[in-house]
């Protein structure tokens, strides 16, 4: 998330309403590259969290705190030393940059008034937080040394110097017209001139002005659109103004990726492709949203899809190195015959013998058996017995750890299916969690993450009467069946293929063919023989599908199926779907 300047503003002003004259009460760091600030004000306790683990930084006051770690590090241990019983004296902006100055001050021993700074550097991936005494440096959370920057060091016991500063008019402040003038002066495509005649606003906020003032890049800013383009900003400054009171709200544009883009005083005119935008009442809780959003990112659906890949490789040898052991275990039998033959001839094996042929008690036939000379013929035989009772549990050992390992290849064939199928970022946030909970892959503790929005199943209406629900993951497949699906409700399933749940539903007596026929053909594309012909596709009644105890989602079992067989024809899907 990349806030501008004017969104900085009046995150400032926000904080200047909540927290000055508040007394630091405690200072946290929830992780390295983050802190907590509890600021006791005359009404409360209200937290103030700086989080740059991220690629975005964020400044904002959440409902929950964070876990605090029981060891703080260094720089927790320093602000603890110099912030706690302090008061927060002043919050200013340095101009309309992404640097916001929190003044904290505190009685000395010689009962003057020490001040020092907490400066929060909110600039992308250089975000940093340092800590200022009388323009010194005394510590911060990220160091940056001579070999990152020749211009600007961040160390202990250097001058601290400020980011440099902006050129341009004050967004905010100046007259309207004056900008759309100043922009207009400049040799440069609008929007590239209206950022380098300002302060306080990037591409995104450049490029809606532009857009509410009807200027294109082809025509530029004229005599005729430049008051166009100077309603544009005075209605910005009007807008800003209301959110730092908090009478008007703010909007976020949201990603594809579940991300947000930026926020911004006012509705955006146009969004690219795959953006949202979300209506917030303050400035706070649209921050608070977006760090508690979890992105899903195409690379990610693409790692999930090389986990699952990976582990059934992996699995699928194991079931190679498991039928091996269980042959060698099925030696087990050979090992009792040997045992009972022994005890049958224990007189005629001689002592400190190393090998003896005997007739086999069961077949007659003669056996050659290998001795130990330094055992009697009966320890000789107890050995065999003891070799074949282990034998005898490995077997069923393997046996059910071979079971296990084919079921989880079946598994994990379903989520493969699943991630090919995935239309939205909820469903692949349900896969990634699914995953997590069968132990294939783990995730950082989301106990703080604002809960994700449940995907839903594909529902095709087919008339006023019948409908089709389609389940994209083991999830969605679980609960068409068992929640949207009732007992008389035709099921359809690829016979012994991973693939979707589908459930047909009609108010009339009976289901028409035609819709039956249209039902299988899309459990037959919903499924990994996509592409195939013939595929064969179950159908039952909804009651006689069960999900047996303890089966991992998506998993049934059914009796009293009709077999159909179908080829889904792209062109035809696509009118069903679309």
């Amino acid at each position: 998330m990349n806030l501008e300047g004017i969104t900085i503003n009046i995150l400032t002003s926000r904080l200047q309403q909540k927290l000055l004259g508040g007394k630091i009460y405690k200072v946290f760091m929830p992780n390295k590259s983050s802190l907590l600030l509890l600021v006791k004000t005359e009404n409360a306790v209200i937290p103030l969290a700086a989080d740059f683990s991220g690629a975005s930084p964020y400044l904002y006051m959440p409902d929950k705190t964070p876990e605090r770690p029981e060891t703080p590090p260094a720089f927790c241990m320093l602000l603890r030393k110099h912030l706690e019983e302090g008061r927060i004296t002043k919050i200013t902006q340095s101009g309309l940059d992404r640097v916001v100055t929190m003044e904290i001050s505190s009685i000395g021993s010689a009962r003057q008034i020490i001040s020092k700074q907490l400066i929060f550097e909110l600039t992308g991936k250089n975000a940093n937080i340092i800590f200022v005494s009388e323009g010194v440096i005394l510590d911060s959370l990220k160091h940056i040394g001579k070999a990152l920057s020749s211009y600007r060091q961040i160390l202990p016991g250097l001058a601290y110097i400020a980011p440099p500063p902006q050129d341009g008019l004050d967004i905010l402040t100046s007259a309207p017209l004056d900008i759309a003038a100043a922009a207009q002066n400049l040799p440069l495509p609008p929007q590239k001139a209206l950022i380098a005649a300002t302060t306080g606003i990037g591409q995104y906020t450049a490029g809606q002005l532009l857009k509410f003032a009807g200027i294109t890049a082809e025509g530029g800013i004229s005599n005729e659109n430049a008051a166009a383009l100077a309603d544009a900003i005075g209605t910005l400054q009007k807008n800003i103004n209301a959110a730092k009171i908090g009478t008007a709200p703010v909007y976020a544009i949201i990603t594809r990726t579940n991300t947000v883009k930026t926020i911004l005083p006012f509705k955006p005119l146009q969004l690219t492709g795959g953006e949202t935008v979300k209506e917030f009442a303050s400035l706070n809780s649209a921050v608070a949203f977006a760090q508690n959003l979890t992105p899903v990112l195409l690379p990610e659906q693409e790692v999930l899809n090389k986990t699952v890949n990976a582990e059934t490789e992996k699995l699928q040898k194991k079931i190679l190195l498991l039928k091996e052991e269980l042959t060698a275990a099925e030696d087990a039998e050979q090992q009792r015959i040997i045992a009972d033959t022994l005890m049958a001839n224990l007189y005629r094996i001689a002592k400190g013998s190393s090998e003896c042929t005997l007739e086999n008690i069961y077949d007659g036939m003669p056996l050659t058996i290998k001795l130990a000379p330094d055992l009697t013929a009966s320890e000789n035989a107890q050995k065999y017995y003891k070799r074949y009772n282990k034998l005898k549990r490995a077997q069923a050992e393997i046996k059910e750890q071979l079971k296990l390992t084919e079921e989880a290849v079946e598994y994990l064939a379903s989520i493969d299916i699943a991630l090919k199928l995935v239309q939205t970022r909820a469903e692949v946030a349900e896969i990634k969690a699914e995953l997590a909970a069968a132990g294939f892959i783990t995730v950082k503790n989301t106990k703080n993450k604002m809960p994700q929005a449940k995907s839903t199943p594909t529902i095709i209406e087919l008339s006023e009467d019948t409908a089709l629900y389609i389940g994209k993951n083991n999830k969605q497949n679980d609960y068409v069946t068992f929640s949207i699906g009732s007992g008389n409700d035709l099921w359809f399933h690829t016979k012994n293929i991973p693939g979707s749940h589908v459930i047909l539903k009609t108010t009339l007596p009976q289901a028409d063919e035609k819709d039956i026929q249209t039902a299988a053909t899309l459990a037959g594309y919903f499924s990994k023989a996509r592409g195939g012909s013939k595929i064969p596709v179950d159908c039952t009644l909804r009651k006689f599908v069960k999900k047996p105890s303890g089966a991992k989602p998506g998993f049934v079992i059914y009796t009293n199926q009709t077999t159909y067989y179908v080829t889904p024809e792209e062109e035809t899907i696509n009118k069903l779907i679309n």
